[in-house]
């Protein structure tokens, strides 16, 4: 069947009853359709500032953001000044990978109401993202001037506090946040890593909401802006060690993120998955071609409940979020092949056993990981030290670890 030329003109008439009928199945949820009306009446009203800003909205929800921002480009260039259109311009700006385009949009927006504090929270994300903390305070606390209650921004000031040291200031907007917020386990989390508290494992709301937001800017900001190459050093490590460097049958790369671990040991194991709690870590891992399956879970619970076996067990900078190890190496022998491998790092700590520290992270003794090995099962072939990522310009000082099982279950 053949679609028929459109005609050369459009009335009033027509143009009116075909953008209702477009704006319908926009409300209804008819997206594809919408989007072909308003592509049609782009055909004959092209510096429609309307059509143009819709379209986008419909391109957004669709998840095609180059064609949503080019759209709201369009609306912003033929209805200059809107306010509704320079609002989703920036988002698209933020979101299609140039905070910087977002910030000169929100100020243009904040030139004609300086008040408007959603404009005002996504400034201070964009400055965020950029590592320009001190805009970013600037602008949350001018949200929280205008608006005290705003949970989010008195949530992401509290968390740039902490991430520049400033514990005292951190933990008062923590302990704010968690006032507003008393069933908060993250932030409750937080502040027992400020104030000292023992505990012996991070809440999975915490790990899973955490990286689900940092997941877009999350390789970019390890990789290229923090220096951190673990899984190469860590293969580096294997290959040095007295374990076979290949010929593997079955791995799980344990908190497996975006997937940094699975390019440099694609080549070592012959099926690899991956398990995360984070839905849009996962989504990046997908994208790498290194996984056979990938599943959204706690590490300790799908090995506890998976029916595989594995040889090979990577986690590449992941206890750091796992605290007490004995629970999560009992598990992994348990679906241990005999001779199977365990290859991670983890941050180091001088003094005995592991520790929360007040960079929300665990670090652990040498000696702790040796005791839990031979608890459970495991020896130790390779430890080795390593410099895991920077942090305020300071390297932080890692280990990395190969260990073995004998006479696991086949």
């Amino acid at each position: 069947m053949t679609t028929p030329p459109a005609p050369q003109s459009l009335s009033a008439d027509d143009a009116r009853q075909a953008f209702t009928l477009a704006c319908a199945a926009q409300t209804e949820g008819r997206l594809q359709e919408a989007r072909q009306q308003y592509l049609l009446l782009l055909d004959y009203l092209p510096e429609s500032a309307l059509l143009h800003y819709n379209l986008g909205l419909v391109y957004y929800e669709q998840g095609e953001v180059v064609a949503a921002l080019n759209h709201f480009s369009l609306a912003a260039l033929h209805g200059p000044g809107d306010a509704d259109i320079l609002f989703n311009l920036a988002l698209c700006q933020k979101k299609s990978g140039d905070p910087a385009a977002a910030i000169t949009t929100y100020r243009r927006i904040l030139a004609t109401d300086p008040d408007q504090v959603d404009c005002l929270y996504n400034l201070a994300g964009c400055y965020g993202t950029l590592r320009d903390d001190a805009q970013a305070i600037a602008c949350y606390r001018r949200v929280l001037a205008l608006d005290p209650g705003y949970l989010a921004a008195l949530n992401n000031l509290a968390y740039l506090f902490h991430r520049a040291g400033d514990i005292e200031q951190a933990v008062r907007h923590y302990t704010r946040v968690l006032e507003l917020r008393p069933e908060d386990e993250s932030v409750r989390y937080l502040l027992a890593s400020l104030q000292g508290t023992p505990l012996d494992h991070a809440p999975d709301t915490y790990v899973r909401t955490f990286f689900d937001a940092y997941a877009d800017d999350f390789e970019h900001s390890l990789t290229t802006e923090l220096g951190y190459d673990n899984p190469h050093e860590l293969h580096a490590c294997l290959c040095g060690s007295s374990a076979r460097s290949s010929g593997y049958e079955h791995g799980l790369d344990l908190g497996c993120g975006t997937g940094l671990g699975g390019p440099p040991f694609k080549g070592v194991v012959r099926v690899l998955d991956g398990v995360d709690l984070s839905r849009n870590m996962l989504a990046k891992a997908a994208g790498k071609g290194c996984y056979a399956a990938l599943h959204r879970d706690s590490i300790l619970h799908h090995l506890e409940a998976t029916g595989e076996t594995y040889d090979l067990f990577l986690a590449t900078d992941v206890f750091i979020y796992v605290g007490e190890l004995k629970a999560l190496f009992t598990a992994a022998q348990a679906v241990a092949r005999s001779g199977a491998l365990f290859c991670f790092s983890t941050e180091h700590l001088d003094t005995e056993g592991y520790r929360l520290l007040p960079t929300g992270r665990f670090a652990y003794s040498r000696d702790y990981i040796r005791r839990i090995a031979a608890a459970t099962g495991w020896t130790v072939l390779t430890v080795q030290s390593t410099r895991l990522r920077k942090e305020r310009e300071a390297w932080i000082a890692g280990d990395l670890w190969i260990l073995r099982i004998e006479g696991a279950p086949a």
